[in-house]
């Protein structure tokens, strides 16, 4: 499945670039009220030097209002957008933030607890429960 880098028209194959390391995947959106708090947090966690690799799927939204959200919140992970199709094939409900666990062979985990990350210590605890 084909995405777009945020800010640019550069197309990148998620499931290659995603391959062969643990990854937590965040499905976002800038109108979403929780996701604008998660968003940091993810952020932060991003930066720790022993952090699992973290990337945001914008869905349901326009690039310019997701990149305006991003630089808002001073978050440089790497995001990708026009990304409904992703979301699409994730089974979930339609609600939003949405995290998920890719594991090193390819298989993907929804992340259920908690429903919305409030801080680093439940990414950590989060991760170290699914990652395989």
């Amino acid at each position: 499945m084909y995405v777009s880098c945020l800010g640019s028209e550069e197309m990148v194959d998620l499931g290659g670039a995603l391959a062969g390391e643990p990854t937590l995947i965040n499905l976002w959106a800038s109108w979403c009220a929780p996701c604008r708090e998660e968003i940091p947090v993810l952020g932060a966690y991003a930066e720790e030097s022993d952090a699992v690799r973290v990337v945001g799927i914008n869905v349901q939204d326009s690039q310019s209002s997701a990149l305006a959200l991003l630089a808002e919140l001073g978050v440089h992970y790497p995001s990708f957008g026009d990304a409904d199709a992703v979301q699409r094939t994730l089974v979930a409900p339609p609600v939003l933030p949405l995290s998920f666990v890719v594991q090193r062979d390819g298989s993907v985990e929804r992340i259920t607890n908690p429903p919305v990350f409030r801080d680093k210590q439940q990414i950590r605890d989060a991760l170290a429960r699914m990652v395989r």
